[in-house]
């Protein structure tokens, strides 16, 4: 039995055997003789005794409570003694294991010569230590760890959350696959952090010198620069000046520079005049007068900083509170919804009595799909939902529950689960390798018919296709054509019968289903249903509202409204619908040609079945400009407008919007080419871009270049062949009727195009969204790079050329078809 005295070492108590507080108790006292004679000395005691405290709590774990003369030993060969500063910091390796039959569970870091593990540091930690174990087994400062997982956050939000999530999972991984230890030792790093004694703001600029060993003013010239070039400098300052902690003890500033925390390495920082000036370093007058105002912000922040510390500490408890019970919640409940899922999945539950997995149920959907595959499912979900439940309980009680190696067998088991989930899927895969497709022929009498009409069968489910035809006979043919997947061709002519749809005629009214339905013991394998309606030449017919919905807006032989549509008597021509009594139709005297009605906005479907893309009228204010420019039929426009072209009788270029961004416009037109652009050359943070509208009228439009963030508007152009370059973050709505379209589109565009063509060439790099399947074009010829995602209605021919990640679907049914689709890209139809 040994005698404890308990001492106070910067306001941390511990106990200590009676030997070794004599020891310290003598180490202590050279140390306060040796350093009197310094300036500041009870200052430097004071952070020697901080990192004592900091050396003793790293050698106390749950088995270990008291400080032993071992442990005051460990103390003095790490930290030296003041007699020896002429000798070197030794190496890790060679400070004596003094711990050597300590507490029981206490782990050694390097207990064994040449060997080096990973461990979560728990001494060092903000949320678990897995960040500051990397960062001492890497021998690197923790704050780029933690920043790298800052980076992977960050990124996700700007991806829609898939490294967000990725490094979620890596960082849960890591902390139960590393086991914890007390007794990492503390490794000499050079470490970022604010230098507070010479600073001018927050001390950043100072400290990242200091860290790459340049000259400060470097640094500090690069930041203002970066202001001036957009605010970036400005938002990575106050960002740093966040993040990065402020070197306030000694034992920070020596950390800061990279030299050893020993006594001899502070005699020799306390040599080097660490918080010593010399007159070179004073600043002058005119300095000190231009840098007042930002001191006294500087002064403020702090100040904010030190008064808000204890409520920005309660606002932490409660997020931390607020996420583990919202956490809890949420996870609880995936759990209950992902049960429900899978007992209605194998069929013990009902269809639709828990969730709802319209339009089908549950048998057509995963018909075919392995039990054991289901399990494993389960398995894979409930696994990770079952981590975050332990982990919002964690955070509630400020400590996490799943030991190291709970943990890694989980991991197994989600890791063994998911090899048989990928396995059943692949498995399950093979049912659509095949395709087959039948033809259901079905005859009306055309004599009794005069409406055609659509019943709502409220499914949200899109692949019913309606193709009108002209042809010479009597009656109304309808031909439906269903295709389906299989294993083998004649298993998916199997699959394609499974499919009913009907058709009724009710006296005139001939009455045609939205959607298709299986029948009883179907299962889904991507089947299709495309109705040929061949109806006679000649022959008048309404339509209803309803059916309209039913056919692309390319099926008509001009852009027409709903109402005007439903009002009108049609006729079939060629592959289209032509109208009968349109030219009589008074009650709808806006056409595609006309001029833009004194500066007015369009909006969505006001103009056939165009919807717009640009702001309500009232975003773009009440000043207007107009330019004298008649003689252009190429556009090129470039900067952050919103954009309506429009084909009319005469040329006319109108811009409307604040005054301010009007004068920035610059208009030009040279060689039959309309430029606009703005002078702004160089993006700025602090810059409010407010809405100018730019109102393009030309008689007739063969090229159209669109780069930057621009909205636009493309109504009613017809015209022999037209050129389109989309480049940036442009947004647009085309509306066209052209023999021949280019498209070249690249960024991050989004694309809708409506109308007709004989011709459609679309090239597509990076990650653009077109969406032309109402364009009903003849030949349609395709190359996507990147990751693209294309719609298409192909009626002849179709040439599709997918790489990279690009998905390519098209409508019709094209009689020649040559796909090609590289890596991870998909060419399917809808």
């Amino acid at each position: 039995m040994k005698k404890n005295i308990s001492i106070n070492l910067q306001g941390i108590i511990f106990h200590i055997e009676e030997d070794g507080y004599e020891q310290l108790s003598r180490y202590l006292a050279s140390i306060r003789t040796y350093f009197s004679n310094y300036e500041g000395h009870d200052e430097i005691v004071a952070d020697i005794e901080l990192r004592i405290a900091e050396i003793f709590s790293a050698r106390l774990s749950a088995g270990k409570q008291v400080i032993s003369q071992e442990d005051v030993q460990y103390l003095i060969a790490r930290m030296g003694n003041v007699t020896e500063f002429e000798i070197s910091e030794p190496e890790e390796e060679e400070i004596p294991n003094y711990n050597a039959g300590g507490a029981a569970g206490a782990s050694s870091a390097y207990a064994i010569p040449g060997t080096k593990k990973l461990y979560r540091d728990v001494n060092r930690k903000v949320v678990s230590g897995v960040c500051a174990g990397i960062a001492n087994y890497l021998t690197i400062d923790v704050v780029w760890i933690r920043l790298f997982f800052i980076l992977f956050v960050v990124l996700g939000v700007l991806s829609a959350g898939i490294s967000a999530i990725a490094a979620f999972i890596i960082y849960i991984v890591l902390w139960i696959g590393m086991p914890e230890s007390h007794e990492l030792p503390e490794t000499n790093v050079k470490r970022l952090f604010r230098d507070p004694d010479d600073k001018k703001l927050g001390g950043v600029a100072s400290g990242i010198a200091k860290y790459f060993g340049v000259d400060i003013a470097v640094v500090r010239i690069l930041f203002l620069i970066s202001i001036f070039l957009g605010g970036f400098g400005l938002l990575l300052y106050i960002v740093l000046w966040i993040a990065v902690p402020e070197a306030v003890t000694l034992t920070e500033r020596m950390q800061m520079q990279g030299n050893p925390v020993t006594l001899a390495g502070i005699e020799q920082t306390l040599k080097d005049n660490l918080n010593m000036k010399d007159q070179y370093g004073q600043e002058n007058t005119l300095a000190k007068i231009i840098l007042l105002p930002i001191r006294l912000i500087s002064q403020i922040i702090n100040w904010l900083g030190t008064a808000l510390g204890p409520v920005l500490g309660f606002l932490i408890a409660l997020i931390r509170v607020a996420a583990g019970i919202m956490l809890l919640l949420v996870s609880a409940s995936l759990i209950v919804g992902l049960f429900a899922a899978f007992f209605q999945g194998i069929g013990w539950i009902s269809d639709n009595t828990v969730m709802q997995m319209e339009p089908f149920d549950s048998t057509i959907w995963l018909g075919g799909f392995p039990r054991f595959g289901l399990v494993a499912g389960l398995i894979v979900g409930l696994i990770p939902l079952l981590f975050l439940m332990l982990l919002a309980i964690g955070l509630l009680a400020k400590r996490f529950f799943m030991r190291p190696t709970l943990g890694w067998s989980l991991f197994g088991v989600w890791v063994l689960a998911l090899i048989v989930m990928i396995a059943s899927i692949i498995s399950y895969s093979g049912n659509f390798k095949r395709s087959g497709e039948i033809t259901i022929t079905k005859t009306v009498p055309a004599a009794g018919v005069s409406v055609l009409d659509a019943y709502d069968m409220d499914l949200e489910y899109n692949n019913l296709y309606v193709d009108v035809r002209e042809h010479n006979g009597p009656n109304i043919e309808i031909l439906q054509q269903i295709e389906a997947k299989g294993r083998t061709e004649e298993e998916a002519k199997k699959n394609a019968r499974m499919v009913t749809y009907r058709i009724v005629q009710l006296d005139s009214t001939l009455r045609f289903d939205n959607s298709y339905e299986f029948k009883k013991g179907a299962s889904f394998r991507d089947q299709d249903l495309t109705i040929v309606l061949r109806l006679p030449k000649d022959k008048p017919f309404r339509l209803t509202r309803e059916f309209v919905y039913l056919l692309p807006s390319a099926t008509f032989d001009k852009d027409y409204g709903y109402d005007k549509i439903v009002r009108n008597t049609w006729k079939a021509k060629g592959d289209m619908l032509e109208c009968i009594t349109c030219a009589s139709d008074t009650l709808d005297t806006e056409e595609p040609g006309a001029d833009f009605n004194d500066g007015a906005v369009y909006e969505a479907n006001e103009i056939g079945n165009h919807e717009s893309v640009l702001d309500n009228e009232r975003e773009y204010g009440s000043n207007t400009k107009t330019f004298p420019f008649s003689n252009f039929d190429h556009i090129n426009i470039a900067g952050h407008y919103h954009v309506q072209i429009k084909q009319g009788n005469r040329h006319q270029v109108t811009v409307r919007g604040s005054q301010r961004e009007i004068n920035k416009m610059e208009v030009r037109e040279n060689g039959g080419e309309l430029t606009i652009e703005s002078e702004d050359k160089v993006f700025n943070l602090f810059e409010d871009h407010e809405p100018v509208l730019i109102q393009i009228t030309v008689p007739d439009l063969q090229r159209l270049e669109l780069s930057g963030a621009i909205k636009a508007d493309v109504i009613g152009i017809n015209t022999n062949e037209l050129d389109l370059e989309l480049a940036g973050a442009v947004k647009a709505a085309i509306n066209v009727r052209a023999r021949t379209i280019r498209a070249d589109i690249a960024g991050a565009t989004s694309t809708r195009f409506t109308g007709t063509t004989d011709r459609l060439e679309l090239d597509a790099a990076g990650a653009c969204k077109v969406n032309a399947e109402q364009l009903r074009a003849s030949d349609v010829r395709v190359e996507a790079s990147g990751a693209n995602k294309i719609d298409v209605y192909a009626t002849s021919s179709l040439t599709a050329d997918a790489s990279g990640a690009s998905r390519i679907s098209y409508k019709g049914n094209p009689a020649s078809k040559q796909i090609n689709a590289d890596g991870a890209s998909k060419v399917e139809r809808q």
